[in-house]
C-alpha cells in the first residue's frame, strides 16, 4: 500500500512548484526584455535608415511604398500619430494627413456629379493638379484613405470589377446597389433593368435597385436610347473607362 505523503513532502512539494513558477516568471520577464531590446534597436535602425534616406522617401512614391511597408512589417506604423519621431524626421505623418484632407476634399467636391462614388484614379489626377510637381502614386492615396478610417466610417476604397472607387454615401450600399454597381463597372460605367433581368433577377427587384440609385444620387438616367427605355450611367465609373488609357500611362 503506497504511503500518503507526510506534511514535510507537501512542503517541499509546495517549495518545488513556487521555484517552478518563479523561474517561469524570470524566462518571461527575460524573453520579454529581449523583446523590448530588439525592437529598441529596430526602430533605431528604421530611424537611421529614414534620415539617410529622407529626401528619397518623400519624393519618390515606390520607394516610400516600400519604407512603408518595410515599418509596418517591424511592428511601427508610420502613419500612427503616437510614433512621433516619423513627423520629426520626414513629416510623413503630416504627410498623409495633408493628403487625406485632400482626399476628401475631392469626394465632397464631386459627390453632386457622381453620388459619392469617385474612380480612385480620377481622384489621383485631380489631387495631383492640386499638388502640381509632386510625385504622388495610388498607394498614397490609399494609406491617405487609411488615416481617415481613424476617424470612423465615411471614406473607403471599393473593389468594383477592375476599378476601385472612393466611396463617400452616408449609408453602406446594400447588396443588391453593390451588384448594380459591380454590372456596371463591367460594362463601361451603364447598366439596365434587361441588364438585370439577363443576370436571373425579377423585374421588382431590378427596379427598386435602379430607383434606389437614382434616388440616392448615384447615377444619371439616360431615356434618350430608344431600344431601352432608361440608362443608369455612373459617372465616374464611365468617365475613368474613357480616360483609363492616359491615366495609365501617367500613373
Amino acid at each position: 500500500m503506497r504511503r500518503k505523503p507526510g506534511i514535510a513532502g507537501l512542503i517541499r512539494e509546495k517549495e518545488q512548484q513556487s521555484a517552478y513558477g518563479a523561474v517561469g516568471e524570470q524566462l518571461e520577464a527575460d524573453k520579454d526584455q529581449q523583446a523590448r531590446q530588439h525592437l529598441e534597436t529596430l526602430q533605431s535602425s528604421l530611424k537611421s535608415f529614414a534620415s539617410k534616406h529622407r529626401n528619397r522617401i518623400n519624393s519618390d512614391p515606390q520607394f516610400r511604398k516600400s519604407f512603408c511597408d518595410m515599418c509596418i512589417a517591424a511592428g511601427v506604423d508610420p502613419l500612427s500619430s503616437s510614433k512621433g519621431l516619423w513627423d520629426e524626421l520626414l513629416g510623413v505623418g503630416q504627410f498623409y494627413s495633408d493628403l487625406s484632407v485632400q482626399v476628401l476634399t475631392q469626394c465632397m467636391r464631386t459627390r453632386d456629379e457622381n453620388g459619392g462614388l469617385l474612380d480612385l484614379r480620377q481622384c489621383l489626377a485631380n489631387v495631383r493638379r492640386a499638388r502640381p510637381g509632386e510625385k504622388l502614386a495610388l498607394e498614397d492615396l490609399e494609406r491617405a484613405v487609411e488615416c481617415l478610417a481613424q476617424l470612423g466610417p465615411g471614406v473607403s476604397i471599393r473593389f468594383c470589377g477592375r476599378q476601385r472607387l472612393l466611396c463617400s454615401v452616408p449609408d453602406e450600399l446594400s447588396g443588391d446597389t453593390a451588384q448594380v454597381i459591380e454590372l456596371a463597372a463591367a460594362s463601361g460605367g451603364k447598366v439596365c433593368a434587361a441588364d438585370l433581368l439577363r443576370k436571373g433577377w425579377t423585374t421588382d427587384r431590378a427596379d427598386q435597385a435602379l430607383l434606389h440609385c437614382i434616388r440616392e444620387g448615384l447615377c444619371w438616367v439616360d431615356k434618350q436610347d430608344e431600344a431601352v427605355p432608361l440608362w443608369c450611367w455612373f459617372p465616374s465609373i464611365a468617365l475613368a473607362e474613357l480616360e483609363k488609357p492616359m491615366s495609365e500611362s501617367t500613373a
